[in-house]
């Protein structure tokens, strides 16, 4: 395995060889770590995750308790799991037969977060910064910033870096600033571009231990 001293390992946690956990992680209790899985930087796995072989965490991101990323799912930088969320690997399973060479490859994008309980089928592009709420899911591929709610998820908005609703509406043309960042937000016909601010908190810079902007009350 290929550890960095400046991770945290919990006793209970199982870390297998060839894994590969970043520095400045943290993997909490009974949580385990396949052989070939790949765990980026200041990365967060909450008690009771896994993370299979094949698959890919990105630096920043934060799974929470009993999240498994399955072989075939990778997420880039800064992707939020919330406890309970489920990622799937084949459209339609069947325990009498072995499907395991066909697994479709989940693509995760930056900024992602994925709410409580909800569910992300296999074979899609998820945008960048696409909001999933609780309980939804998740069937078909985003557009970057999307706010996706339903079983079958649907496009309703769009939510900003910071995780705020933008103010704009499904189509048409115009822009937003987020008064927390500073990120302006261009609305062009169906789809929403995002222009960071001074600090763009979603600038990751390896090997430095990362400093999460903190929201005060």
């Amino acid at each position: 395995m290929d550890l960095r001293t400046d991770t945290f390992i919990h006793p209970t946690a199982v870390i297998e060889p060839e894994a590969v956990v970043g520095a400045f992680t943290k993997v909490w209790l009974f949580s385990h770590v396949d052989r070939g899985a790949v765990v980026g930087e200041n990365c967060s796995l909450g008690q009771n995750t896994y993370v299979a072989s094949d698959a890919i965490v990105g630096n920043a991101c934060r799974l929470g308790n009993s999240v498994s990323v399955f072989g075939h799912v990778e997420l880039q930088d800064f992707v939020f799991c919330a406890p309970y969320m489920v990622f799937t690997h084949i459209s339609f399973p069947r325990a009498a037969v072995n499907r395991h060479s066909v697994f479709k490859k989940t693509l995760v994008k930056t900024g992602t977060t994925f709410g409580a309980n909800s569910t992300v089928v296999p074979d899609i592009t998820v945008g960048v910064g696409t909001f999933l709420a609780a309980g939804s899911t998740l069937t078909k591929s985003t557009k970057d910033w999307a706010f996706m709610v339903g079983s079958p998820a649907r496009h309703i908005g769009w939510v900003s870096a910071f995780g705020e609703k933008v103010d704009l509406p499904l189509e048409g043309h115009g822009e937003w600033r987020c008064p927390h960042t500073g990120d302006t937000y261009v609305l062009a016909g169906c789809d929403v571009t995002r222009h960071p601010g001074p600090n763009d908190i979603l600038r990751y810079v390896p090997g430095e231990r990362l400093d999460r902007m903190v929201v005060s009350a």
